[in-house]
């Protein structure tokens, strides 16, 4: 058998460090986040406690991950594949097609939405974790804005903010809702409200 390389060595440390992430994710937004130990977290997972301070200097960086990972990965899922899109579409198109999805996403990662809702509601009042969550809220209304300054929307950093709103309050009644509520609906009025 032949060693490893180092690609397939940073594969496998990647694959560890999501599982970690995702393991910490369902720990802290269950048991909460100060009642949650590293070592609880290690259990979880099937692994040392030290293999954890391996990836991460604390438990606060962990969180710190743990949010960054979950937003990180829907704004990449929903903003590169406009990107993909922006040579074909008009700027009004793009913006329909953005808030499409933004849907899917919080539809096909319910579970993992719901789970980040929770904890960062339990931990904004921790300083370094309201900084992070500022910055990633930041970076949220910079790209929204961004495909209303292409459409030349008037106030389009204050109506960035308000369709950010208008998003989360969205996501929200469905998670708590589910089947009750008319997501596809709600959808289609509100792509057709923002775009006309």
């Amino acid at each position: 058998m032949s060693p490893r390389t180092k690609q397939v060595n940073e594969q496998l440390k990647q694959k560890r460090r999501n599982q970690i992430i995702l393991t910490a994710l369902e720990n802290f937004a269950h048991r909460g986040y100060h009642r949650t130990s590293i070592n609880d977290i290690a259990k979880a997972a099937g692994i040392s406690k030290g293999l954890i301070y391996n990836y991460f200097e604390s438990k606060e960086d962990l969180l710190i991950n743990v949010l960054k990972f979950v937003l990180l990965q829907a704004v990449d899922t929903i903003f590169k594949s406009i990107d993909k899109k922006s040579k074909t579409l008009t700027p009004l198109e793009m913006m329909a097609y953005g808030i499409g999805r933004f849907f899917d996403v919080m539809q096909k990662e319910a579970d993992l939405w719901k789970l980040s809702i929770s904890l960062a509601m339990q931990v904004a009042d921790i300083p370094n974790i309201h900084q992070v969550l500022v910055q990633m809220f930041d970076m949220v209304y910079l790209q929204i804005e961004q495909l209303l300054k292409v459409n030349e929307v008037p106030d389009a950093s204050v109506k960035a903010r308000l369709i950010a709103a208008q998003l989360d309050g969205i996501a929200l009644h469905y998670f708590v809702m589910g089947n009750n509520y008319d997501l596809e609906t709600i959808k289609r009025v509100f792509i057709n409200e923002i775009t006309s």
